[in-house]
């Protein structure tokens, strides 16, 4: 059943909401109190006060976000409650990432990809309807204006309540009415609605906060109705993508004959048509992109920096200050011990539980790493690989790469996979089975099982150095003398050396450049996280008019899309993309249905604008494609060699070694299960087909 089944008093304790501090600054609002509902609902301090509790519990993906179970009190999402403080801050998100499923990063954790955790948020729905029906009471209190915005407000977070379950479980009860749990029980049975009303539920309800919530555009840690219209634009591109191509998944059962599991593909228009509107909606009123001279510092500051009435929409913040000793209050994260190595300055107690890989970084605009004949290119320094023109300023500002300088701590990088003695071959001759090495590799290769600058060949003040080649320390060093095998911030190829990078890219994105030995530790960041931003709006609408373009046959709205796309380019520091007039097929040889040349460079482009932004899992998950993609797939690393007779460095794309991680998408993972509790209180529920 949809509530429980005892009589409810309608009295509110928002004491660890406010402890939560989601937009504290914004609200300045007490942290003590019990309140009746006839004090919270007749003054502009009651409202916000109970709306803090449900903005605190909104199911935003966010830093400390984890992708799938194992989370039993919150679920996934990372804000506060009474049991104490959210355990998938101690993995910081990672163990479960979303960046493993779309491809952009690889975790020490292990895989686990069907990103289920049973999200069936009806309380916060309840709080929500329950305002919706007693507010009118108190009118009077309040202007017009603010009165609509209030209850504009309250439509706008039961939208996004809703986004969270229909985007996992497709259809679901629609309960928009505050159920009395003193009626009969089997009257509370609400059956699940078909996949398109619950997206039409959704459009109803932020086509409503567009048109009443507040329109201030420096008012970004609460909603307002620009951020009602980018949650518009994302939930309604969900929609129509899945309008689109659910029906080439080709699951079938009782829950897809009923509608319960995808939409008539006709729907897909109706959707994109609603997310290019509300993306122009945004562009209407006087958003931007945030640009600098400077490009790669203006791309970190559009991350770090606060860009209320520009670039930022909405924004979650952080307050590790009110973080007790035993981290029972206040919200904070680790991104910053969670993704740079362990070092001076750098990560003070975990280090690089998540790593770029080849798959996200060869996306970008880059040097070639092999020539025209698959030989690798050779250069004089690792640092020249980025210290270019070539590479684009999005990439620098996104990735630490051996030779950069970490802003905060003024640490170089360090991350020199290993030394060949000789490379006379192809790049593939190298590239051998994740636990095999093969002749070519054991001929001329050497890597250090651990980490260390300190880690010579031929130097044992620090230990035996267990070297993977067959010759011997004293060869080596006669020849060529005492040099450098790996990097102190990586690469090991021991599993049980860990805390510095498996692969020669680390994550610089959302990185604080300010950080202190202090906040690099478990809990201590706090960073806002960005919900909304006008970058993602440009892609949100490329992608709508695009598809659009293709459902209208209008040509304008296709080239359209490619301004759009050339926007984020520009801003990117990249060469601006051509529109191809007639693209060829490239979907059919990879995915279950036919794509042309330019949307799969926007899908591309989405992906390198909004990288470690949790958004390209469910961007794969809504495009259909994850269940081609992770056929018994493993990721690439991306190392970086010395040749010793040579002088030059040289680039590798070698598949990952770590437990040979090889993952399979099934086919019904694109819709989560039913919750079995849940249907066991109501039998007017029905479990999705594949399960």
């Amino acid at each position: 059943m949809i509530v429980m089944m005892r009589t409810i008093k309608y009295i509110f304790s928002l004491t660890a909401a406010v402890l939560s501090c989601w937009s504290c600054a914004d609200l300045d609002l007490s942290t003590k109190g019990v309140f009746d509902e006839n004090v919270l609902l007749n003054s502009d301090y009651g409202v916000q006060k109970y709306f803090t509790g449900l903005y605190n519990d909104l199911p935003i993906e966010d830093f400390n976000y984890a992708g799938c179970g194992n989370i039993s009190d919150e679920i996934g999402y990372s804000s506060y409650n009474g049991k104490g403080y959210h355990p998938g801050n101690i993995w910081q998100g990672v163990k479960y990432s979303p960046a493993m499923i779309s491809l952009e990063g690889f975790s020490r954790g292990y895989w686990n990809i069907s990103g289920a955790f049973g999200y069936w948020p009806y309380q916060n729905i309840r709080s929500i309807n329950n305002f919706m029906e007693k507010f009118p009471a108190y009118k009077d209190n309040f202007s017009e204006e603010t009165y609509l915005s209030y209850m504009a407000e309250a439509r706008f977070l039961r939208a996004y309540y809703y986004y969270g379950m229909v985007k996992r479980f497709g259809g679901v009860p629609i309960i928009d009415k505050v159920q009395d749990p003193t009626a009969d029980p089997e009257t509370l049975k609400v059956p699940r609605s078909t996949e398109y009303d619950c997206w039409k539920f959704i459009y109803e309800d932020l086509r409503y906060a567009m048109e009443h919530m507040s329109d201030d555009r420096n008012q970004i840690y609460r909603a307002n109705r620009y951020a009602a219209a980018a949650l518009m634009s994302e939930t309604m591109l969900y929609a129509g993508s899945v309008a689109k191509y659910n029906h080439y998944v080709g699951i079938s059962g009782q829950a897809t004959s009923k509608g319960y599991m995808g939409m008539p593909s006709s729907a897909a228009a109706e959707f994109f048509q609603y997310a290019y509107d509300a993306c122009k909606f945004i562009s209407d009123a006087g958003y931007t992109l945030h640009r600098g001279a400077d490009k790669v510092k203006a791309y970190k500051e559009v991350f770090l920096g606060n860009n209320a009435g520009t670039e930022d929409i909405f924004v979650k913040t952080y307050d590790p200050k009110q973080n007790n000793a035993d981290f029972k209050m206040g919200l904070s994260h680790a991104w910053d011990d969670s993704v740079l190595p362990l070092g001076e300055g750098l990560a003070q107690q975990s280090g690089v539980r998540l790593h770029g890989v080849w798959e996200l970084l060869k996306l970008y605009q880059i040097p070639a790493v092999t020539d025209e004949e698959g030989k690798p290119v050779r250069f004089d320094r690792m640092a020249d690989f980025w210290d270019n023109d070539e590479m684009e300023a999005r990439c620098k500002a996104n990735f630490l790469f051996d030779g950069m300088v970490e802003a905060a701590s003024g640490t170089t990088i360090d991350i020199q996979a290993g030394i060949f003695t000789s490379f006379p071959g192809l790049a593939a001759d190298a590239i051998s089975d994740p636990n095999v090495d093969n002749d070519y590799t054991l001929k001329y290769r050497l890597r250090s099982e651990s980490h260390g600058a300190s880690r010579k060949v031929g130097s044992k003040a620090d230990g035996t150095i267990v070297l993977d080649y067959s010759d011997s320390d004293a060869e080596v060093v006669n020849k060529y003398g005492v040099v450098k095998v790996s990097g102190v911030h990586g690469c090991p190829f021991n599993t049980q050396d860990e805390n510095r990078s498996r692969s020669g890219i680390l994550i610089n994105k959302y990185v604080d450049d300010k950080g202190t030995v202090a906040t690099r530790r478990l809990f201590g960041c706090s960073q806002s996280w960005k919900v909304f931003r006008y970058g993602e709006i440009l892609m949100n609408w490329a992608e709508a008019a695009y598809e659009l373009g293709l459902e209208k046959s209008d040509p304008a709205l296709m080239r359209e899309a490619i301004d759009h796309v050339n926007e984020i380019r520009e801003r990117a520091g990249a060469r601006p993309y051509v529109m191809v007039d007639s693209p060829k097929d490239v979907g059919s040889g990879m995915y279950d249905y036919p794509l042309d040349e330019n949307l799969q460079f926007i899908r591309d482009e989405r992906k390198r604008e909004l990288c470690f932004e949790n958004q390209s899992d469910w961007d794969m998950r809504r495009w259909r494609v994850l269940h081609s993609i992770h056929n018994n797939y493993i990721t690439t690393m991306f190392y970086g060699y010395y040749v010793l007779d040579e002088g030059k460095y040289i680039f590798l794309n070698e598949v990952n070694a770590l437990n040979d991680r090889r993952t399979t998408y099934q086919k019904r993972y694109y819709y989560e299960d039913i919750p079995s509790s849940e249907i066991a209180k109501n039998d007017k529920l029905i479990h999705n087909d594949g399960y």
